[in-house]
């Protein structure tokens, strides 16, 4: 058995009609784990809040995800890329309002045209 965490991979195109697809498995990983009705609906959330931040400011090809599932936690990182966008302080200040509520660790970073986000949940 190896020591890695297990990984749930998904790279959705750049549309907000397959958002629905990411609560899905979001929702899917927190049951998993063992999470609460409402772990389950923050790891939702806080998922959707970054993924929707991040379509704000992209004009790549496609969001990729990878939800890792720990003995004590979830980690999901997302990455796209952002050749000509910056991130809006004032957009991202209700998604942090919103992370902070709904995730136990957060953080977004930009650099060299590639937006990489990561969050845990914990169990």
């Amino acid at each position: 058995m190896s020591d890695e965490p297990d990984c749930v991979r998904l790279a959705i195109p750049l549309d907000t009609r397959y958002v629905r697809i990411v609560r899905l498995v979001a929702r899917g990983v927190g049951s998993a784990m063992g999470f609460n009705v409402e772990d389950v609906d923050d790891l939702r959330i806080a998922v959707e809040e970054l993924c929707a931040a991040l379509f704000d400011v992209s004009n790549g090809p496609a969001l990729e995800l990878c939800f890792e599932i720990h003995d004590d936690r979830v980690d999901v990182e997302g990455t796209v890329t952002m050749p000509k966008a910056t991130l809006d302080a004032e957009r991202f200040a209700l998604s942090k309002q919103i992370l902070s509520v709904a995730c136990d660790g957060y953080s977004l970073k930009v650099d060299g045209g590639i937006a990489h986000f990561s969050l845990h949940k914990l169990v």
